[in-house]
C-alpha cells in the first residue's frame, strides 16, 4: 500500500472542493479517479488480508509440529537420564538436567518473540486496514 495513493486522493479531493460550476466535467473526472484509486486501495488491502490469514493458517500446524518436536526432546531427555542413572553422581545428573533446561528454555524464548512479531504485524495490518477504511472520501 504506497502513502502516495492516499496523498493523491486527498490532493483530488481539495482541487474538487475548490472548482466552480465552470470545471464540473474536471470535477465529474476527478471523482472518477479517486473513486478508481479508491478501489485499488480496498483491492490491495484484499490481497494483503487474504495473504495474512493463509500464513495465519499455517501456525497451528507448524505450532503442533514444535509441540512434537519438543515431547520427543523431552521423551531422550528421560530416557537417558534412566539409562544414566544407574552409575552417575546425583551432581553430574543435575548439573545435566539443568543444561538441557536452559536449551528448552532457550527453544521456547526464540517461540515466544516469533508469536510476538507476527502478533505485532497483525496489529499493524489490522491498524491499517482500519485507517485506510475510516479515510475514505466521502463523496
Amino acid at each position: 500500500m504506497e502513502i502516495a495513493s492516499l496523498e493523491e486522493i486527498a490532493k483530488k479531493i481539495e482541487e474538487i472542493e475548490k472548482s466552480t460550476k465552470e470545471d464540473l466535467r474536471e470535477v465529474y473526472k476527478d471523482m472518477v479517479d479517486i473513486i478508481r484509486i479508491n478501489q485499488e486501495i480496498v483491492s490491495e488491502l484484499v490481497k494483503a488480508n487474504e495473504s495474512l490469514r493463509i500464513e495465519i493458517s499455517k501456525l497451528p500446524l507448524k505450532i503442533e509440529q514444535l509441540v512434537e518436536r519438543i515431547d520427543e526432546l523431552i521423551n531422550l531427555i528421560k530416557a537417558a537420564s534412566e539409562e544414566e542413572a544407574i552409575g552417575m553422581p546425583l551432581e553430574k545428573k543435575i548439573e545435566e538436567l539443568i543444561e538441557v533446561n536452559k536449551k528448552i528454555e532457550e527453544k521456547n524464548a526464540i517461540l515466544l518473540e516469533l508469536l510476538e512479531n507476527l502478533n505485532k504485524n497483525i496489529k499493524k495490518i489490522s491498524i491499517s486496514q482500519k485507517n485506510l477504511i475510516e479515510r475514505k472520501p466521502r463523496l
